[in-house]
C-alpha cells in the first residue's frame, strides 16, 4: 500500500496561504501522505513550480486561480504523477473513489458554493452511508471535514489519485 490509511498517522491539515491556493495546499497534504514515493513540497514551492499554470496577471480579477486544464498539467507532472478523470455533473462514483482510496488519498476539484468557485479537497476516506459521505482534508481554514457527496456534483468535477 502506498500510504498509511490509519487516520492517527495523517499529516496535520494544511491551510491555504491565500484564497486561491487550495490546489497547492491540497497537493502539499497529498504529497505528505505519499512521502514514501513522492518528494514533499510546501504549497508556496508548488505555486512557484507551477506558476505557468495559474493566472499570474495581477490586474486580472481571476489572479491566482487555476483552470481545470492547468490542474491537469500539474497532475500530469512527473513530480506529482497522478491519474485523473473528469466526472459529469450530477453523478457520484462511490465505487471508483473507494477503489482509488486503496492506492492513495483522492484529490477532488469541484465547484464549491462556500468559496464561490473552483475548489480542491483531498478525500481520505468514505463513510458507509447511503449518501456516500466522504471525509476530506479541506484547505479552506485547514481542517478535516465530513461532506455529503452532493457538495461535489453541482458541476463537472475532477478525481485524481496516484499512478
Amino acid at each position: 500500500m502506498a500510504w498509511d490509511r490509519n487516520s492517527a498517522h495523517y499529516p496535520r491539515a494544511v491551510a491555504q496561504f491565500d484564497a486561491t491556493a487550495c490546489w497547492a495546499a491540497s497537493l502539499e497534504w497529498w504529497l505528505r501522505c505519499m512521502s514514501q514515493t513522492r518528494r514533499v513540497r510546501n504549497q508556496l514551492d508548488l505555486v512557484n513550480q507551477f506558476v505557468q499554470y495559474w493566472n499570474s496577471n495581477e490586474a486580472s480579477p481571476a489572479y491566482g486561480t487555476i483552470t481545470g486544464e492547468g490542474l491537469g498539467h500539474i497532475l500530469d507532472d512527473a513530480s506529482i504523477n497522478m491519474e485523473y478523470v473528469v466526472k459529469a455533473a450530477g453523478t457520484w462514483d462511490k465505487p471508483l473513489v473507494s477503489q482509488k482510496l486503496s492506492i492513495s488519498p483522492v484529490l477532488i476539484a469541484y465547484n464549491e458554493l462556500e468559496v464561490g468557485g473552483f475548489h480542491v479537497n483531498i478525500i481520505h476516506s468514505l463513510n458507509d452511508t447511503t449518501t456516500a459521505d466522504v471525509n476530506v482534508m479541506d484547505p479552506n481554514r485547514g481542517r478535516y471535514r465530513t461532506r455529503s457527496n452532493s457538495r461535489f456534483t453541482s458541476g463537472n468535477y475532477v478525481l485524481g489519485w496516484a499512478k
